[in-house]
C-alpha cells in the first residue's frame, strides 16, 4: 500500500508514518491510531485485499450503488468500539469482524450457500484465517488463543438483530449516506448520540443512543436502505443472476473457490469472462449493459434478509435502556408494517 490511500469511499488511510496510521473518515473525522497490533493488521495484506471487495457486491460493481468496500466498514467498526471507550481486544475484533469476505460479498451466499446455512464468509473464516499472516500478529501481540477473531464474544461488535452494535451501525450508517437515505449530517448526530448501556466494561453491555429523535432518524433510514437496495427485488436479481454464473464457474472448475480470497470484484468478474461458455458471456453482457431491473414484478429471492433495527435508547425517566419501539409506538407499528410487506415479496 503507498503511504496515502483512498481506501473506500468514505475513507483514506495515511500510511507515511512507520508506527501509526491516520484515518481520514467523512462520518468519523480524522483518527490517529498508534497500538503495534492494529497498525500491523491496517497494513496487512489480508486486510488490505478488501479494499477491492464492495459491500454491495455486483450491485456496486455495476455503479448501481457507490463503491462502499469491506475494508472501509471493517474499520469504521473499530472506531465506532473505540468512540465509546471499547477496550483494545474489542477494536482488534471489530477491525477482523470482516476479514474473511469474499469477492463479490453476499452474492456469494446466494452462490454456494446451502439452504440454512450461515453467510458464507462466517462458515468459512477459520478456513480463511488459517492462510493468512493474522493468526502470527495476533500471537505475537498477545493474543494466542485467536479469541478476537471470534466476534460475537464482543457485544459492542455484534449482536443480535435489531439491536444496534458497531458492524450492523456502521455499515447501516455508512449506507444510508451512500444512498442518501440520511445525510451526512444526521450520520453524524447519530455518532455524537451514541453511548453504552451501562458501561463500557459490563458483560451485558448495549449500544444506545441517548435522543430518541436521532434514533427515529436512523431506524427510518436503515429500514430505507431496505426498502431500496438490501431488500430491493431488483437488486436480488442482480444477485442472483450473478450467483448463478458464480456457481457455474466455480463448481466446473474454471474458477478455483480459493479465487473468491485471492482477487478483488474486478479481478474475479475479469476471471469469470474467461471461463464462461457463449450463454455465460452474454449473461453477463445483460448484466453490464441493462439499466437496474424493474422490480416491480420481482419476488425477494428466499435468502434475501428484511432488515430493521430497533435501537435502545437511554431513557432519562427510567435511567434504563428501552427499545425506540417502546418510546415511539407509532414506530413499533411501521416496522411490524414493514416486515410483513417485505416478506410478502418472497418467491
Amino acid at each position: 500500500m503507498s503511504p496515502l490511500i483512498k481506501v473506500g469511499h468514505f475513507q483514506t488511510l495515511d500510511l507515511s508514518a512507520e508506527n501509526q496510521v491516520t484515518i481520514q473518515d467523512e462520518l468519523y473525522g480524522n483518527h490517529t491510531i498508534s497500538d503495534l497490533v492494529l497498525n500491523e493488521l491496517l497494513r496487512s495484506p489480508s486486510l488490505a485485499r478488501l479494499i477491492g471487495v464492495r459491500q454491495h457486491g455486483i450491485s456496486s460493481l455495476l455503479n448501481f450503488t457507490p463503491p462502499i468496500t469491506r475494508f472501509e466498514h471493517s474499520v469504521g467498526a473499530m472506531l465506532l468500539v473505540r468512540h465509546v471507550g471499547g477496550n483494545l481486544e474489542e477494536q482488534v475484533a471489530a477491525l477482523l469482524h470482516d476479514v474473511s469476505h469474499t469477492a463479490m460479498s453476499h452474492v456469494v451466499d446466494f452462490a454456494l450457500s446451502e439452504p440454512g446455512e450461515g453467510s458464507f464468509h462466517e462458515v468459512h473464516k477459520m478456513r480463511f484465517v488459517r492462510t493468512t499472516q493474522i493468526p502470527e500478529i495476533l500471537t505475537k501481540h498477545g493474543y494466542k488463543d485467536l479469541k478476537p477473531l471470534d466476534e460475537e464474544l464482543y457485544p459492542l461488535v455484534e449482536m443480535p438483530t435489531p439491536h444496534l452494535c458497531a458492524d450492523r451501525l456502521d455499515y447501516g450508517l455508512r449506507d444510508a449516506v451512500g444512498f442518501d437515505s440520511l445525510s451526512l449530517e444526521d450520520a453524524r448526530r447519530v455518532i455524537a448520540s451514541l453511548d453504552v448501556f451501562p458501561d463500557a466494561t459490563s458483560p451485558g453491555r448495549l449500544l444506545v443512543l441517548r435522543d430518541p429523535e436521532v434514533a427515529l432518524s436512523l431506524a427510518k433510514g436503515y429500514m430505507r436502505c431496505d426498502r431500496d437496495v438490501w431488500g430491493n427485488p431488483s437488486h436480488g436479481s442482480l444477485y442472483t443472476r450473478t450467483a448463478e454464473l458464480m456457481r457455474t464457474s466455480i463448481r466446473g472448475g474454471g474458477v478455483r473457490e480459493e479465487d473468491l480470497w485471492r482477487l478483488s470484484d474486478d479481478e474475479f468478474w475479469a476471471e469469470m469472462r474467461k471461463v464462461v461458455d457463449s450463454k455465460g458471456q452474454e449473461a453477463m453482457d445483460r448484466l453490464e449493459s441493462e439499466d437496474l431491473p424493474d422490480g416491480k414484478d420481482l419476488p425477494l429471492p428466499r435468502g434475501a434478509k428484511v432488515r430493521t433495527i430497533d435501537p435502545d435508547v437511554y431513557d432519562l425517566s427510567s435511567g434504563k435502556a428501552v427499545p425506540l419501539s417502546t418510546l415511539r409506538p407509532e414506530y413499533s407499528t411501521e416496522r411490524e408494517q414493514y416486515i410483513v410487506a417485505r416478506r410478502a415479496l418472497y418467491a
